[in-house]
């Protein structure tokens, strides 16, 4: 029944390997989970290389570890070809039966499925397929639904979620054919990294869009994506009826990234109620396209009570469908610091001092903040200078760390301030990991 499917949906099987591109840098937490029998969960908003990234995990499997081609089987489940199916189940079961006939595999079986959610109840497949042994599954789809009540209901402690972003700096610069082996390197290509970092900041990290390089089709695509996201995928997921609210409401958003925000003031700003707002939040974060930042609290309740912030899962995204940040960029460069250090896996929060003052961000670990971060496109005004070392200062005296940090455009220094060690750090070198 999908003998013809199967075989075009899987070239590798004659030994070929995929055109790699980039290499993801959390291709080796995959690898690392490929030794478990857990199910692999790749999750990420649309078109963040979840597919490619697939790529080159199968390329491994043959080339590195010698898993014969005709034991992967990868099913693309958007292809239209299983549009009339993705209610019935029963089809990916049909689907795998048609491929142990066709190619009758000996030894564990490798089977991706791509873009999972496409298929109402999948996860009763795979629950059903992982208790039989002897086959890895490794699944993606492009909302954190798949993190949550999906997983925890059915295959609660048998899934290893791996989140996939847009691509980092490091990721962007390999992309545009700059490989910096070492620190040496590094600064020895300062002036380059910081004309890509401009772009970076500009247009973000979407694969396709770093292969682009007219700015004006690098925004309509960009805004395609968010588009198809919001009318294609959440508006259709949960019965949204009037999906011209939630555009509005996401780009006003996407125009006032790093910035706080409360549930009342939205809901007068956009003219729909508290419920709503929250509603669509939630929608957006499901479908990775904005985050939200807590301030810090040790009481649950005044956490909740508190403004959050706001960032986005790309600035180029943001920039494409938002307002101009011409006259703000550092609200972009605190944008690509928030999600720097969420690909870091780093429990974040924003920080308010006693007196009021606000640090972006507070990094926590082991029930205490161990870091705090500031970020400000340049330090050079005294009023600038003074708000940030102010606030800064006071937050490392209260949290009773030592030492601070400020990122930069492009300043580095260290120096003390009422005892307290204070780094500002380049751009560039904060977000490289190279």
């Amino acid at each position: 029944m999908f003998e013809s499917l199967l075989v075009d949906n899987s070239p590798h099987w004659d030994g070929t390997l995929y055109q790699e591109g980039v290499p993801r840098a959390v291709l080796t937490r995959v690898k690392e989970y490929l030794e478990l029998p857990h199910i692999i969960a790749l999750v990420g908003v649309r078109r963040s290389g979840k597919s490619t990234l697939v790529r080159q995990t199968i390329n491994h499997l043959i080339r590195d570890k010698g898993v014969p081609p005709r034991n992967i089987l990868f099913l693309n489940l958007e292809n239209p070809q299983f549009s009339r199916y993705r209610k019935d189940v029963s089809y990916l079961a049909q689907a795998y039966d048609d491929y142990l006939k066709l190619v009758a595999p000996t030894g564990t079986v490798y089977c991706f499925l791509d873009e999972v959610h496409y298929f109402t109840e999948w996860q009763v497949f795979v629950k059903a397929m992982y208790e039989q042994k002897g086959i890895k599954f490794v699944v993606t789809g492009s909302n954190s639904h798949l993190l949550t009540s999906e997983f925890i209901t059915i295959l609660s402690g048998r899934a290893m979620p791996v989140e996939v972003y847009p691509f980092s700096f490091p990721e962007f610069v390999s992309a545009r054919g700059l490989h910096i082996a070492d620190t040496v390197e590094m600064v020895r290509e300062r002036n380059r990294l910081r004309g890509f970092l401009d772009e970076y900041q500009r247009f973000g990290g979407f694969p396709e869009i770093s292969t682009i390089v007219e700015p004006t089709i690098k925004k309509e695509i960009l805004t395609m994506y968010a588009r198809n996201i919001l009318y294609q995928d959440i508006a259709p997921r949960f019965s949204i009826k009037k999906a011209v609210d939630l555009e509005n409401l996401f780009f006003y958003l996407a125009s006032n990234i790093s910035t706080l925000y409360s549930f009342n003031k939205l809901a007068d700003l956009v003219g729909l109620s508290d419920k709503t707002i929250k509603d669509y939040l939630g929608y957006f974060s499901d479908a990775y396209l904005l985050f939200t930042l807590d301030a810090f609290a040790f009481s649950a309740k005044e956490q909740i009570r508190s403004p959050k912030k706001v960032y986005a899962v790309d600035t180029g995204l943001a920039s494409a469908v938002g307002f101009s940040f011409s006259d703000n960029q550092g609200r972009l460069l605190e944008n690509l610091v928030f999600l720097e250090l969420k690909r870091r896996a780093h429990t974040l929060y924003y920080y308010k001092t006693s007196n009021g003052l606000e640090v972006d961000f507070a990094c926590h670990c082991g029930g205490k903040i161990v870091r705090l971060i500031q970020v400000t496109h340049e330090m050079g005004e005294d009023q600038t200078r003074h708000r940030e070392l102010r606030a800064l200062v006071k937050a490392l005296e209260e949290t009773s760390l030592d030492k601070g940090e400020i990122v930069t455009y492009e300043q580095e220094d260290e120096f003390l301030v009422d005892g307290k060690m204070i780094s500002l750090i380049p751009a560039f070198k904060y977000l490289s990991d190279f």
